[in-house]
């Protein structure tokens, strides 16, 4: 498994904190993530791992123990109110987790396109949801 996880989401963060408020952040953050994987995984595999990946957050940041996971993604909750500090680092721990377990599961295959779709947020640019459009022959 990828160790530079970590590094990404940090570096990642540091670029990001000044475009928008922490829970906004965090919400496009987690919303981008999870529209990314479930063009790849079950809804309930997704599910699944992203309660494990909360699971293993909250030992490290508790103000996570109120964040939900629901067939939509993640719900903030009571989270959204944390200071502004507090939240982003509690949303890096978050991502590390997932991007850890989606590695894993994947072959490190889908951990890249998170990654990716990460990179896209608060800048615009973000990946459309739903199917994908064929390719037209030409």
């Amino acid at each position: 498994m990828r160790t530079s996880h970590g590094a990404f989401v940090e570096s990642w963060l540091k670029r990001r904190v000044r475009t928008a408020s922490a829970p906004a952040l965090a919400t496009e953050a987690l919303a981008a993530v999870w529209g990314r994987a479930q063009r790849s995984l079950s809804e309930l595999a997704l599910q699944a791992l992203a309660r494990c990946a909360l699971e293993g957050a909250i030992k490290d940041f508790p103000l996570l123990a109120d964040v939900r996971v629901t067939a939509r993604g993640f719900e903030l909750g009571a989270a959204a109110d944390a200071p502004a500090e507090d939240l982003l680092a509690a949303l890096g721990g978050l991502l590390v987790e997932l991007l850890g377990l989606v590695e894993k599961i994947s072959g490190e295959i889908l951990a890249p396109a998170l990654e990716a779709e990460l990179l896209r947020v608060a800048n615009g640019r973000r990946t459309p949801t739903g199917p994908l459009r064929p390719i037209e022959p030409g």
